[in-house]
């Protein structure tokens, strides 16, 4: 049974901060890699573009870690997605639950959350 919307937990930037303080997620940027280019990243974050969430996260360990720099997620370990408005994060959550992973997050936010709460 496919995983419903509602099914998704969405964060707010606070507890997407207490996530990248402990390191216990993996957040996942979904924005294209000329976004990112433009804006920059979440901290702690990796980059894997939403056209390739659902191959990326059904890749063998040891390629993931060598292709993104960046342990694969177990099925049972938090993963946070975000993007630009928390849209295409959603879209990523959803195949990620698909896929079998049970703690999934959407940064409903996004990259204009975090932006708009960066000191000024």
């Amino acid at each position: 049974m496919m995983a419903s919307i509602h099914d998704i937990k969405n964060i707010g930037i606070e507890e997407l901060k207490k996530y990248q303080e402990n390191k216990i997620a993996t957040i996942i940027d979904v924005r294209e890699v000329n976004e990112i280019k433009e804006t920059g990243s979440l901290p702690g974050g990796i980059n894997i573009p939403l056209g390739d969430v659902g191959k990326a996260l059904q890749e063998d360990p040891n390629v993931f870690e060598g292709k993104y720099s960046f342990p694969k997620p177990t099925l049972d370990s938090p993963i946070i997605f975000s993007c630009r408005s928390g849209k295409r994060s959603l879209v990523a959550a959803q195949q990620a639950q698909s896929l079998g992973y049970h703690k999934v997050l959407n940064f409903a936010g996004g990259w204009i959350e975090w932006e708009n709460n960066l000191p000024k």
